[in-house]
C-alpha cells in the first residue's frame, strides 16, 4: 500500500568549506522521517469515541518508529522524529476532557515516563542499528508534562532530555517549560534540539551556536516552507542556518517540510510529497561555512564565516536581550495572556470549538 511503502533518498552535501578540518568532526548519515499523519479523535465532535484515543495514538507510534528501524536499515548515524510522535497534542485543548481509566485530564493521561515502557522500545532500535535517536514525545513527570526530546546514543542508552523551553500560550495550559539549552555532543559532531516554537526566537539558536552546535534540529507542528513545497521557500530556517552558520533540519508531520538544508541556507534533501519516506544525506562536519573571496583572508584574517562572526561579536551591547521588561513591553502591558488563568481557559475552550471533525 502506498501509505506504508517506504523510500530512500540520499544526497551527498556540498558546499563552500572550510580548509580547517576539525579532527573531531567526521562524516555521518542524517535522517530525518517523513510520516504520514494518522486519525486521532476529535472531543469536539458529535462521534468522539474516547476509547479510540490510545489505540490511534499507538498506530501513530508504531508508524514512526517502524521508519526508525528503516533509517537504521539504511544506514542512518542519526535519524530524528517529528514533534509529538503520539499525535496527542491537539487534545492539549480540551481541558475539561478526562480519561476514562486514570481520571485524569485526557492529555495529561496519555504522556508517558522517560524512561519507561515507550522509550525501551525506541532505545532497542538505536541500539539494533548502532545510532543515535532524537524521539520527541509527552513525557509524565511526577505531575508534570513535559514536551520533550529523548537522545539516544548507539548502545540505546538515553544520553539527554531536552525539554521545551518556550512554548504557544495553549501549551502553557498543560505542559510544564524546560529550562535548559543543552548541546550534546556525538561521536561525529555536536548537536542543538530546538523544538517547534523555540526555533522561532533566534536567541535560542544563537546559544547552541555559540555553544558549538554543528546542527540544531528543529522536531515542529509547524512548516516554514510554503504548503507541498521545497524548504527552499522556508524564509526562517534559511535564515537560522546563515545567521549561525549551522545545519538546520526540520521535522514534521505529513509529506513536506521535512529536510536538512546547509550552513548555507541551501537544501540538501528534502522529498516533498513522499509519503511515509526516511530522508537521509551525508553531512561532513569536519566542514565549516567559507566566504570564497581573494580579499576575505587578507582582510579578516581567516575565510572562516563563523570564526569571523563569533569573534566580532559585541556581547556589552547585547544586555537588553535578556531584560525582562524590555521598553517595548510598556506597549502590551494590559495585555494577560491565558497560561496560568484556568477560569478563561475554559472559557477560550468553549469558544474556540475547533477540532478536525469540525464542519464549516
Amino acid at each position: 500500500m502506498l501509505s506504508r511503502s517506504i523510500s530512500f533518498l540520499i544526497i551527498i552535501s556540498f558546499g563552500c568549506f572550510s580548509a580547517y578540518a576539525q579532527q573531531q568532526k567526521r562524516k555521518a548519515n542524517i535522517a530525518v522521517i517523513q510520516a504520514s499523519r494518522m486519525p486521532r479523535q476529535d472531543p469536539f465532535g458529535s462521534d468522539f469515541n474516547i476509547e479510540m484515543v490510545r489505540p490511534q495514538m499507538m498506530d501513530n507510534l508504531n508508524n514512526q518508529l517502524d521508519l526508525f528501524d528503516k533509517a537504521g536499515q539504511a544506514g542512518a548515524d542519526l535519524v530524528c522524529g517529528p514533534e509529538d510522535m503520539q499525535n496527542i497534542g491537539a487534545y492539549g485543548l480540551h481541558i475539561n476532557v478526562n480519561d476514562l481509566h486514570t481520571e485524569k485530564i485526557l492529555f495529561n493521561s496519555l504522556a508517558v515516563p522517560v524512561p519507561g515502557p515507550l522509550t525501551d522500545r525506541i532505545g532497542a532500535i538505536a541500539k539494533k542499528h548502532g545510532m543515535y535517536i532524537i524521539a520527541p514525545i509527552y513525557e509524565a513527570y511526577g505531575d508534570k508534562v513535559f514536551n520533550t526530546a529523548v537522545i539516544f546514543d548507539r548502545t540505546g542508552k538515553i544520553i539527554g532530555k531536552h525539554r521545551k523551553t518556550i512554548m504557544p500560550v495553549m501549551e502553557t495550559w498543560l505542559v510544564s517549560t524546560g529550562d535548559e539549552l543543552n548541546v550534546y555532543e556525538t561521536d561525529f559532531g555536536s548537536i542543538g534540539i530546538a523544538i517547534c516554537w523555540e526555533i522561532s526566537y533566534p536567541e535560542v539558536p544563537a546559544i547552541y551556536a555559540l555553544k558549538g552546535a554543528d546542527i540544531i534540529f528543529n522536531p515542529t507542528m509547524a512548516r516554514d516552507n510554503k504548503p507541498g513545497q521545497s524548504l527552499s521557500t522556508a524564509p526562517m530556517f534559511i535564515t537560522r542556518a546563515r545567521d549561525y552558520s549551522v545545519y538546520i533540519v526540520p521535522v514534521v508531520l505529513g509529506s513536506d517540510g521535512n529536510g536538512i538544508l546547509d550552513f548555507n541556507g541551501d537544501v540538501v534533501a528534502e522529498n516533498v510529497g513522499g509519503v511515509n519516506t526516511v530522508i537521509m544525506a551525508e553531512v561532513d562536519f569536519s566542514k565549516e561555512r567559507t566566504y570564497q573571496s581573494a580579499w576575505w583572508e587578507p582582510i579578516n584574517g581567516t575565510n572562516n564565516t563563523r570564526a569571523m562572526m563569533m569573534k566580532s561579536r559585541r556581547p556589552d551591547l547585547f544586555q537588553l536581550l535578556s531584560d525582562p521588561n524590555p521598553p517595548v513591553l510598556e506597549k502590551y502591558k494590559d495585555i494577560r495572556l491565558t497560561t496560568g488563568d484556568r477560569e478563561r481557559q475554559l472559557e477560550a475552550v468553549k469558544k474556540v470549538d475547533y477540532g478536525p471533525g469540525r464542519k464549516e
